[in-house]
Protein backbone atom coordinates (compact mmCIF):
# COMPACT_ATOMS: atom_id res chain seq x y z
CA UNK A 1 0.00 0.00 0.00
CA UNK A 2 1.26 3.77 -0.85
CA UNK A 3 1.97 5.28 2.49
CA UNK A 4 0.83 8.96 0.98
CA UNK A 5 2.44 10.44 3.71
CA UNK A 6 5.53 9.93 2.03
CA UNK A 7 4.57 11.67 -1.04
CA UNK A 8 2.98 14.52 0.94
CA UNK A 9 6.35 15.27 3.06
CA UNK A 10 8.38 15.31 -0.54
CA UNK A 11 5.94 17.66 -1.45
CA UNK A 12 5.96 19.87 1.71
CA UNK A 13 10.03 20.04 1.07
CA UNK A 14 9.82 20.41 -2.45
CA UNK A 15 7.64 23.99 -1.58
CA UNK A 16 9.34 25.17 1.68
CA UNK A 17 12.83 24.59 -0.09
CA UNK A 18 11.55 26.66 -3.10
CA UNK A 19 8.87 29.30 -1.61
CA UNK A 20 9.10 28.95 1.86
CA UNK A 21 8.86 32.60 2.71
CA UNK A 22 5.50 32.72 -0.05
CA UNK A 23 3.86 30.08 1.76
CA UNK A 24 2.36 30.63 4.87
CA UNK A 25 0.17 27.26 5.91
CA UNK A 26 0.56 23.84 4.26
CA UNK A 27 -2.28 21.14 5.49
CA UNK A 28 -4.59 18.28 4.13
CA UNK A 29 -8.30 17.67 4.59
CA UNK A 30 -10.98 15.02 3.65
CA UNK A 31 -10.90 11.44 4.48
CA UNK A 32 -7.45 11.08 6.09
CA UNK A 33 -7.92 14.41 7.84
CA UNK A 34 -11.38 12.40 9.44
CA UNK A 35 -9.64 9.38 9.94
CA UNK A 36 -11.32 7.31 7.81
CA UNK A 37 -9.28 6.55 4.49
CA UNK A 38 -9.30 3.36 3.41
CA UNK A 39 -6.96 1.93 0.44
CA UNK A 40 -6.56 3.74 -2.60
CA UNK A 41 -8.10 7.41 -0.96
CA UNK A 42 -7.27 10.15 -2.50
CA UNK A 43 -4.91 12.94 -0.49
CA UNK A 44 -6.23 16.61 -0.64
CA UNK A 45 -3.29 18.51 0.52
CA UNK A 46 -3.63 22.27 -0.28
CA UNK A 47 -1.31 25.93 0.81
CA UNK A 48 -2.28 29.32 1.98
CA UNK A 49 -0.40 31.36 0.02
CA UNK A 50 1.26 34.21 2.03
CA UNK A 51 -1.00 37.91 1.51
CA UNK A 52 0.61 38.97 -2.09
CA UNK A 53 2.43 36.26 -2.88
CA UNK A 54 1.68 33.22 -5.78
CA UNK A 55 3.66 30.69 -5.98
CA UNK A 56 3.43 28.31 -8.55
CA UNK A 57 3.66 24.93 -6.81
CA UNK A 58 -0.04 23.87 -7.24
CA UNK A 59 -0.45 20.02 -9.17
CA UNK A 60 -2.73 17.05 -9.43
CA UNK A 61 -1.18 13.91 -10.07
CA UNK A 62 -1.43 10.20 -10.04
CA UNK A 63 0.95 7.86 -8.08
CA UNK A 64 -0.02 3.96 -8.74
CA UNK A 65 -3.26 5.34 -9.12
CA UNK A 66 -3.84 7.26 -6.16
CA UNK A 67 -4.71 10.77 -6.78
CA UNK A 68 -3.28 13.57 -5.21
CA UNK A 69 -4.29 17.25 -5.81
CA UNK A 70 -1.85 20.10 -4.05
CA UNK A 71 -3.34 23.12 -4.25
CA UNK A 72 -3.84 26.96 -3.19
CA UNK A 73 -6.18 28.22 -1.23
CA UNK A 74 -6.02 31.86 -0.34
CA UNK A 75 -6.78 33.31 3.11
CA UNK A 76 -9.64 35.22 1.77
CA UNK A 77 -11.27 31.65 0.25
CA UNK A 78 -10.09 29.74 3.02
CA UNK A 79 -12.28 32.27 5.66
CA UNK A 80 -14.69 32.01 3.12
CA UNK A 81 -15.18 28.25 3.34
CA UNK A 82 -15.09 28.42 6.74
CA UNK A 83 -18.48 30.54 6.85
CA UNK A 84 -20.08 28.39 3.82
CA UNK A 85 -19.96 31.95 2.02
CA UNK A 86 -18.03 29.74 -0.75
CA UNK A 87 -19.15 26.59 -2.05
CA UNK A 88 -21.80 26.65 0.62
CA UNK A 89 -22.02 25.98 4.04
CA UNK A 90 -23.34 21.87 3.97
CA UNK A 91 -20.01 21.00 3.05
CA UNK A 92 -16.69 24.19 2.81
CA UNK A 93 -16.74 24.54 6.58
CA UNK A 94 -15.60 20.90 6.67
CA UNK A 95 -12.16 21.54 4.48
CA UNK A 96 -11.33 24.05 7.46
CA UNK A 97 -12.92 22.17 10.49
CA UNK A 98 -10.66 18.70 9.60
CA UNK A 99 -7.62 20.37 8.17
CA UNK A 100 -4.27 19.25 9.67
CA UNK A 101 -1.33 21.27 9.10
CA UNK A 102 1.80 20.08 7.87
CA UNK A 103 3.83 23.02 7.28
CA UNK A 104 3.36 26.44 8.98
CA UNK A 105 6.01 29.26 8.20
CA UNK A 106 5.69 30.56 11.45
CA UNK A 107 3.44 30.49 14.82
CA UNK A 108 1.22 33.43 14.07
CA UNK A 109 0.36 31.61 10.64
CA UNK A 110 -1.12 28.96 13.07
CA UNK A 111 -2.79 30.87 14.93
CA UNK A 112 -4.19 32.73 12.23
CA UNK A 113 -5.73 29.23 11.01
CA UNK A 114 -7.03 28.07 14.48
CA UNK A 115 -9.02 30.98 14.52
CA UNK A 116 -10.27 29.91 10.89
CA UNK A 117 -11.31 26.72 12.79
CA UNK A 118 -13.09 28.86 15.81
CA UNK A 119 -15.55 30.90 12.95
CA UNK A 120 -16.79 27.28 12.29
CA UNK A 121 -17.32 26.32 15.60
CA UNK A 122 -18.88 29.83 16.13
CA UNK A 123 -21.39 29.32 13.51
CA UNK A 124 -22.55 26.71 15.51
CA UNK A 125 -23.40 28.41 18.71
CA UNK A 126 -27.12 29.41 20.03
CA UNK A 127 -25.86 33.15 19.32
CA UNK A 128 -25.06 32.69 15.60
CA UNK A 129 -28.71 31.19 15.39
CA UNK A 130 -30.59 33.84 14.22
CA UNK A 131 -27.46 34.83 11.62
CA UNK A 132 -27.72 31.15 10.03
CA UNK A 133 -31.35 31.12 9.76
CA UNK A 134 -31.57 34.58 7.76
CA UNK A 135 -29.30 32.83 5.68
CA UNK A 136 -31.17 29.68 5.54
CA UNK A 137 -34.35 32.35 4.18
CA UNK A 138 -32.09 33.93 2.04
CA UNK A 139 -30.78 30.53 0.45
CA UNK A 140 -34.65 29.74 -0.43
CA UNK A 141 -34.46 31.51 -3.61
CA UNK A 142 -32.47 29.19 -4.76
CA UNK A 143 -34.56 26.34 -4.36
CA UNK A 144 -37.38 28.61 -6.48
CA UNK A 145 -35.20 29.32 -9.44
CA UNK A 146 -34.25 25.18 -9.64
CA UNK A 147 -37.41 24.40 -9.44
CA UNK A 148 -38.60 26.70 -12.58
CA UNK A 149 -36.04 25.38 -14.23
CA UNK A 150 -37.33 21.98 -13.73
CA UNK A 151 -40.82 22.85 -14.29
CA UNK A 152 -39.10 24.40 -17.74
CA UNK A 153 -37.21 21.16 -18.75
CA UNK A 154 -40.50 18.95 -17.63
CA UNK A 155 -42.04 21.08 -20.28
CA UNK A 156 -39.98 20.62 -22.83
CA UNK A 157 -38.93 17.26 -22.34
CA UNK A 158 -35.05 16.81 -22.08
CA UNK A 159 -34.52 14.04 -19.62
CA UNK A 160 -31.26 15.12 -18.91
CA UNK A 161 -32.30 18.98 -17.97
CA UNK A 162 -34.85 17.25 -15.97
CA UNK A 163 -32.15 15.31 -13.86
CA UNK A 164 -29.73 18.31 -13.64
CA UNK A 165 -32.26 20.97 -12.46
CA UNK A 166 -33.50 17.87 -10.24
CA UNK A 167 -30.39 17.59 -8.25
CA UNK A 168 -29.55 21.66 -8.31
CA UNK A 169 -33.50 21.35 -6.33
CA UNK A 170 -32.02 18.82 -3.84
CA UNK A 171 -28.72 20.41 -3.67
CA UNK A 172 -30.03 23.98 -2.65
CA UNK A 173 -32.22 22.67 -0.55
CA UNK A 174 -30.11 20.76 1.27
CA UNK A 175 -28.24 23.96 1.70
CA UNK A 176 -31.02 25.89 3.28
CA UNK A 177 -31.35 22.81 5.70
CA UNK A 178 -27.73 22.74 6.74
CA UNK A 179 -27.67 26.37 7.55
CA UNK A 180 -30.79 26.32 9.41
CA UNK A 181 -29.83 23.15 11.13
CA UNK A 182 -26.41 24.96 11.76
CA UNK A 183 -24.97 21.68 10.67
CA UNK A 184 -22.24 20.87 7.71
CA UNK A 185 -21.50 17.54 6.50
CA UNK A 186 -18.04 15.45 6.32
CA UNK A 187 -18.96 13.43 2.98
CA UNK A 188 -19.69 14.91 -0.32
CA UNK A 189 -22.90 14.33 -2.38
CA UNK A 190 -22.58 10.40 -3.38
CA UNK A 191 -23.05 9.73 0.39
CA UNK A 192 -26.24 12.54 1.36
CA UNK A 193 -28.98 9.77 2.27
CA UNK A 194 -26.14 8.96 5.12
CA UNK A 195 -25.90 12.10 6.49
CA UNK A 196 -29.75 12.78 6.70
CA UNK A 197 -29.88 11.89 10.51
CA UNK A 198 -26.81 14.83 11.14
CA UNK A 199 -30.23 17.09 10.58
CA UNK A 200 -32.45 17.31 13.55
CA UNK A 201 -35.08 19.28 11.85
CA UNK A 202 -36.25 18.08 8.09
CA UNK A 203 -38.75 17.24 6.19
CA UNK A 204 -40.39 13.73 7.17
CA UNK A 205 -39.91 11.93 3.66
CA UNK A 206 -36.68 13.58 2.74
CA UNK A 207 -34.75 10.29 1.75
CA UNK A 208 -37.32 9.27 -0.58
CA UNK A 209 -37.58 12.38 -2.28
CA UNK A 210 -34.41 12.25 -2.97
CA UNK A 211 -34.22 9.02 -3.87
CA UNK A 212 -37.15 9.65 -6.34
CA UNK A 213 -35.96 12.68 -7.42
CA UNK A 214 -32.06 11.17 -7.77
CA UNK A 215 -33.13 8.02 -9.29
CA UNK A 216 -36.37 7.85 -10.86
CA UNK A 217 -37.35 7.61 -14.93
CA UNK A 218 -40.37 9.57 -15.08
CA UNK A 219 -39.82 13.06 -15.55
CA UNK A 220 -43.91 13.80 -14.33
CA UNK A 221 -42.42 11.95 -10.76
CA UNK A 222 -39.58 13.59 -10.77
CA UNK A 223 -41.11 16.86 -10.76
CA UNK A 224 -43.83 16.61 -8.67
CA UNK A 225 -41.07 15.11 -5.63
CA UNK A 226 -39.52 18.15 -6.26
CA UNK A 227 -42.15 20.34 -5.76
CA UNK A 228 -42.74 17.92 -2.62
CA UNK A 229 -39.22 18.54 -1.48
CA UNK A 230 -39.41 22.70 -2.14
CA UNK A 231 -43.11 22.81 -0.38
CA UNK A 232 -41.67 20.60 2.57
CA UNK A 233 -38.02 22.53 3.01
CA UNK A 234 -40.33 25.67 3.10
CA UNK A 235 -42.08 24.52 6.13
CA UNK A 236 -39.05 23.54 7.55
CA UNK A 237 -37.76 26.79 7.26
CA UNK A 238 -40.92 28.89 8.27
CA UNK A 239 -41.01 26.89 11.52
CA UNK A 240 -37.31 28.21 12.08
CA UNK A 241 -38.38 31.91 11.14
CA UNK A 242 -41.17 31.53 13.28
CA UNK A 243 -38.97 30.61 16.78
CA UNK A 244 -36.90 33.88 16.09
CA UNK A 245 -36.84 36.70 18.76
CA UNK A 246 -37.97 39.35 16.86
CA UNK A 247 -39.99 41.71 18.45
CA UNK A 248 -39.46 45.38 18.50
CA UNK A 249 -41.35 48.72 19.65
CA UNK A 250 -42.94 50.70 17.01
CA UNK A 251 -41.07 53.96 17.98
CA UNK A 252 -37.86 51.77 16.90
CA UNK A 253 -38.99 50.21 14.07
CA UNK A 254 -41.12 53.28 12.81
CA UNK A 255 -38.39 55.94 13.92
CA UNK A 256 -38.21 58.65 11.18
CA UNK A 257 -40.19 56.61 8.84
CA UNK A 258 -43.75 58.35 8.18
CA UNK A 259 -42.21 60.94 5.49
CA UNK A 260 -40.68 58.24 3.36
CA UNK A 261 -44.50 56.74 3.92
CA UNK A 262 -45.69 59.65 3.09
CA UNK A 263 -43.88 60.49 -0.15
CA UNK A 264 -44.55 56.97 -1.28
CA UNK A 265 -48.35 57.47 -1.13
CA UNK A 266 -48.05 60.87 -2.99
CA UNK A 267 -46.66 58.29 -5.61
CA UNK A 268 -49.87 56.22 -5.85
CA UNK A 269 -52.07 59.91 -5.50
CA UNK A 270 -49.66 61.07 -8.34
CA UNK A 271 -50.04 58.03 -10.62
CA UNK A 272 -53.87 58.04 -9.63
CA UNK A 273 -53.87 61.38 -11.37
CA UNK A 274 -52.00 61.39 -14.37
CA UNK A 275 -54.02 57.95 -15.35
CA UNK A 276 -51.25 55.70 -15.11
CA UNK A 277 -52.24 52.32 -14.62
CA UNK A 278 -48.68 50.50 -14.06
CA UNK A 279 -47.23 53.27 -12.12
CA UNK A 280 -50.61 53.37 -9.22
CA UNK A 281 -50.22 49.87 -8.91
CA UNK A 282 -46.21 49.45 -8.81
CA UNK A 283 -46.34 52.36 -6.37
CA UNK A 284 -49.36 50.81 -4.12
CA UNK A 285 -47.65 47.58 -3.44
CA UNK A 286 -44.39 49.20 -2.82
CA UNK A 287 -45.99 51.34 0.12
CA UNK A 288 -48.04 48.03 1.57
CA UNK A 289 -45.64 45.90 1.13
CA UNK A 290 -43.08 48.08 3.39
CA UNK A 291 -45.81 49.11 5.87
CA UNK A 292 -46.59 45.36 6.32
CA UNK A 293 -43.11 44.52 7.28
CA UNK A 294 -42.47 47.20 9.47
CA UNK A 295 -45.52 46.34 11.48
CA UNK A 296 -44.71 43.11 11.36
CA UNK A 297 -41.96 43.42 13.08
CA UNK A 298 -43.55 45.04 16.03
CA UNK A 299 -45.23 41.80 17.04
CA UNK A 300 -44.36 38.66 14.96
CA UNK A 301 -41.40 36.66 13.60
CA UNK A 302 -38.75 39.31 11.49
CA UNK A 303 -40.31 38.55 7.64
CA UNK A 304 -38.27 38.33 4.59
CA UNK A 305 -39.70 39.64 1.67
CA UNK A 306 -38.06 37.03 -0.30
CA UNK A 307 -39.17 34.04 1.39
CA UNK A 308 -42.81 35.17 2.69
CA UNK A 309 -45.88 35.30 0.71
CA UNK A 310 -47.33 38.41 1.80
CA UNK A 311 -50.04 36.83 3.76
CA UNK A 312 -47.90 35.80 6.35
CA UNK A 313 -46.20 39.36 7.28
CA UNK A 314 -49.74 41.07 6.68
CA UNK A 315 -51.53 39.82 9.81
CA UNK A 316 -50.77 43.11 11.29
CA UNK A 317 -51.67 45.28 8.74
CA UNK A 318 -55.18 43.90 8.47
CA UNK A 319 -55.85 43.51 11.81
CA UNK A 320 -55.50 47.06 11.76
CA UNK A 321 -57.91 46.87 9.22
CA UNK A 322 -55.64 49.89 7.12
CA UNK A 323 -56.80 50.22 3.26
CA UNK A 324 -55.73 47.18 1.12
CA UNK A 325 -54.56 49.11 -2.05
CA UNK A 326 -53.10 45.38 -3.61
CA UNK A 327 -56.88 44.84 -3.95
CA UNK A 328 -58.17 47.49 -5.43
CA UNK A 329 -58.88 47.27 -9.35
CA UNK A 330 -56.45 49.40 -10.84
CA UNK A 331 -59.03 50.48 -14.10
CA UNK A 332 -61.02 52.10 -10.92
CA UNK A 333 -57.93 55.18 -9.65
CA UNK A 334 -60.55 57.22 -8.17
CA UNK A 335 -61.48 54.26 -5.47
CA UNK A 336 -57.27 53.88 -5.63
CA UNK A 337 -56.66 57.67 -5.03
CA UNK A 338 -59.67 57.65 -1.81
CA UNK A 339 -58.19 54.51 -0.64
CA UNK A 340 -54.57 55.75 -0.63
CA UNK A 341 -55.60 59.07 0.98
CA UNK A 342 -56.97 57.15 4.02
CA UNK A 343 -54.50 54.78 4.42
CA UNK A 344 -52.44 58.21 5.17
CA UNK A 345 -55.10 59.37 7.53
CA UNK A 346 -54.98 55.72 9.47
CA UNK A 347 -51.18 55.51 9.46
CA UNK A 348 -50.70 58.89 10.69
CA UNK A 349 -53.49 58.02 13.51
CA UNK A 350 -52.09 54.75 14.59
CA UNK A 351 -48.16 56.06 14.33
CA UNK A 352 -49.53 58.63 17.23
CA UNK A 353 -51.00 56.26 19.29
CA UNK A 354 -47.45 54.70 19.40
CA UNK A 355 -45.74 57.69 20.17
CA UNK A 356 -44.12 57.90 16.81
CA UNK A 357 -43.08 61.42 15.59
CA UNK A 358 -43.77 62.20 11.76
CA UNK A 359 -41.30 64.31 11.17
CA UNK A 360 -43.40 67.08 10.12
CA UNK A 361 -42.77 70.65 10.29
CA UNK A 362 -44.77 73.88 9.15
CA UNK A 363 -41.65 75.83 8.51
CA UNK A 364 -38.04 76.12 8.55
CA UNK A 365 -38.23 77.91 12.01
CA UNK A 366 -40.11 74.81 13.33
CA UNK A 367 -37.20 72.52 12.40
CA UNK A 368 -34.70 74.41 13.34
CA UNK A 369 -36.44 74.26 17.26
CA UNK A 370 -36.52 71.09 16.26
CA UNK A 371 -32.55 70.58 16.08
Amino acid sequence: MLDVFKVADRLVSHAVETHGEDIDIIGYYGSYAQGVATEGSDLDIFYIPADGKNPPIGRTFLIKDVLFDFWAIRWDTMGDFATGQIRGWSFAPAIVHHAKLLHARSEQQALRFAKLKQQVLDLQKPEARPEMIQRALDGFKCVQANLGNLRLATAADDFADVRHAGWKVILSAWECLALANQTFFDQGWCRILEQIPRLRSKPADLEQLIVTISTSDDPVLIAESAERLALTTRQVLGEFQASLPSQRMARVVFDSAYPEIKDMLGKVLSACDRKQQVAASAAAWTVQCDLSAMLNETRNSTGHMDFNLYSEIASIYRQLDLPDLMQCTFRDLPRLDKQARLLDVRIRDWLREQSVSLCEFESLEEFERSL
